[in-house]
């Protein structure tokens, strides 16, 4: 190649990387800084129309880019910067949006790229940037259903003396404004994008809470044949019981147990006789369960199912295992040759609701904070757990731990149906009641042989009981054809006049001892005694009717019994695909507020003046202090 031609390559060279370094580094778009003043910045547009909003920031300690996302997909807010975790996104949006749309700019602050340090509108996504930059922005980007941009400015420092300003730029222009700018709705916190309450848990509808208190630590041992498998070391504690009354606000202890080391059983424990519950604790702990916030979530590994049953697929997937054990839960088989389940190693506490819905938390580790979106995790959980409670100081205040959480389905939580037994039904033949049948067999005239008596004309006072007795039991009259004996002219009771009764009278001819005196009772004519019967009837018609409301009164309660169980176990399955594929991670204070142990959930009690009734005491819990027994006397 000649001199000249060398010449023009170097010069053409030369020119293309001047233009390139022009056109990368200039502007994208020319701006009249002057006509600016008094117009709005963004595109306007409506708050419902954003679909999707990226919010890049800088981390300057790791000097790495962190990117905070939520969308719309499929008509579903989800967090993909978050594993498309479902997010309650429709209210922030729209406050997101507000806080960008019709920004007036009040006055220009700078021109060049040069001040951009300055007023802190550098972009986060800068290539020159290290953990020595200053001045980096906030860029927030919002889009359309479309992927059409609609906001792309770098958020930078308040103005000094103007609240509620702030420096702004579009990321396509170096002129530097300011504007009113409430940045408070573009959060990239968790939590304030999610729904914040996770467990939907009713705290009147809360009956019973379980605790049981240990911590389980995995490790792996070899066996004689050379296997590795793991093996667990237990500190167990206690399995604690309280019952929730939702009408006297008072909590009651169900069941105490603790670990006796020597033999290695939960052993049934009383409480002492200056013990007492903590009511304010169980309290504490049943709003926590009520307000469950949580902080951060990781995708549960493939192969485990919803009630945290570990399948033979799972076991063999290194993977998935590693990341179970990480986060602090352990897959081994609780008994002899069941398969194995999810050991948490810190304990667990299921919470029971009167629909028969349980709630079942299990403790496992300290969160690692990784850089991966995955989560990726630490070779050593246990050592990475304990760095991590030691970079957030003594008070623990910046601890974050990992939660299970599943649903399951308890009937025998629901109480059964109060059903009504049903009396006897009526039945076409004459009804024989046991009440009136025993004392005709009681009666001293069944100690005289039949044959000793007279047909009817010597029967005693207390045959007569007993034949009116027999009579009555048939409804009707002994020969309904024939009338009635004629009473006796004068008005003597039957039992002093045995004898005046002719001896070939018939048997049931004898007026009963109970009823009016003779002379007021007229002889009963065969219609008389037929309307007699009615009163019978009219008793099996009442009857029939009683038993046709009990039964009707019965199948309402078990339909409603039915409906509660069916509404139970649907809720049960909703829960679950919610809480299915997901660790849930809560702070060290909402750990601290529901994972109790015995000395928590159990107090010494106070002085005697304390838990005395007195004057000044309210002895009825939430009630007003009412006196209680008679009035004082004045």
């Amino acid at each position: 190649m000649s001199e000249s031609a060398k010449t023009i390559t170097f010069v053409t060279l030369g020119v293309i990387a001047v233009a390139a370094a022009y056109f990368i580094d200039r502007p994208t778009q020319a701006v009249n800084v002057s006509s600016l003043v008094g117009t709005t910045l963004n595109t306007q547009f409506e708050v419902d129309t954003p679909k999707r909003l990226r919010i890049i920031k800088f981390d300057r300690p790791t000097a790495e880019t962190k990117q905070f996302e939520v969308a719309s997909v499929d008509g579903v807010w989800r967090i993909p910067s978050k594993q498309d975790y479902p997010a309650d996104a429709t209210q922030q949006m729209a406050a997101a949006a507000n806080a960008l749309i019709d920004r007036k700019v009040l006055r220009v602050a700078g021109e060049t790229a040069q001040s951009h340090e300055e007023f802190g509108v550098i972009d986060p996504q800068s290539a020159k940037l290290d953990s020595n930059s200053e001045g980096v922005g906030t860029r927030v980007v919002m889009s359309d259903a479309d992927d059409k941009t609609l906001v792309d400015m770098i958020i930078g420092k308040k103005v000094k003396d103007a609240e509620g300003q702030r420096y702004v730029r579009n990321s396509n222009q170096d002129v530097v404004y300011i504007v009113e700018l409430d940045p408070e709705p573009l959060s990239t916190n968790f939590d304030d994008w999610i729904e914040d309450d996770l467990l939907k848990l009713s705290p009147f509808d809360l009956t019973r809470v379980f605790i049981n208190d240990y911590s389980a630590d995995l490790s792996f041992g070899m066996t004689q044949d050379g296997r590795i498998v793991p093996q667990v070391s237990w500190d167990r504690r206690s399995e604690i019981t309280v019952d929730y009354d939702s009408k006297d606000a008072k909590w009651t202890l169900g069941d105490l147990k603790t670990f006796d080391k020597s033999t290695k059983q939960m052993v049934e424990q009383k409480l002492a006789d200056d013990e007492e519950i903590n009511q304010e604790a169980l309290n504490e702990l049943r709003n926590g369960l009520d307000d469950l916030l949580i902080v951060d979530i990781a995708r549960k590994p493939t192969g485990l199912s919803d009630d945290l049953k570990a399948g033979a697929d799972f076991m063999t997937n290194k993977e998935a295992f590693q990341d179970l054990v990480a986060k602090g839960f352990s897959p081994v088989p609780l008994k002899p040759g069941a398969p194995p389940e999810i050991l948490s190693s810190e304990g667990e506490l299921i919470a029971t609701q009167r629909d028969g819905v349980e709630y079942v938390l299990r403790f496992g580790q300290l969160q690692v904070q990784t850089d991966s979106a995955d989560g990726e995790a630490p070779a050593d959980p246990a050592a990475a757990a304990a760095e991590a409670a030691k970079a957030a100081g003594q008070d623990g205040k910046d601890l974050r731990r990992y939660l299970f959480v599943m649903a399951r389905f308890n009937e025998d939580a629901i109480p059964k149906p109060a059903l009504k037994l049903l009396p006897a039904a009526p039945t076409e033949a004459p009804p024989t009641e046991p009440a009136v049948e025993e004392p005709a067999t009681e009666e001293p005239a069944a100690e005289t042989p039949a044959a000793e008596q007279p047909a009817a004309a010597t029967a005693s006072p207390t045959d007569a009981g007993g034949d009116q007795e027999s009579s009555l039991q048939n409804n009707e009259p002994t020969d309904e054809t024939e009338p009635a004996a004629e009473p006796p002219a004068e008005e003597t009771p039957a039992e002093e006049t045995p004898a005046e009764t002719p001896a070939d009278a018939p048997a049931d001819a004898a007026p009963p001892a109970a009823e009016a005196p003779a002379d007021a009772q007229p002889a009963a004519t065969g219609t008389e005694a037929a309307a007699d019967a009615k009163p019978a009837a009219s008793d099996a018609d009442k009857l029939a009717a009683e038993r046709a409301a009990i039964e009707q009164e019965n199948q309402r309660l078990q339909d409603e019994y039915n409906e509660t169980v069916e509404k139970g176990k649907k809720r049960v399955a909703e829960l679950n695909e919610r809480f299915g594929d997901w660790y849930y991670v809560i702070s060290n204070d909402v750990y601290k507020q529901i994972h109790l142990s015995r000395d928590q959930v159990i107090k010494k009690k106070g002085d005697p003046a304390e838990g005395a009734p007195a004057d000044d005491a309210n002895p009825l819990q939430g009630l007003p202090n009412l006196p209680i027994g008679a009035p004082p006397t004045e």
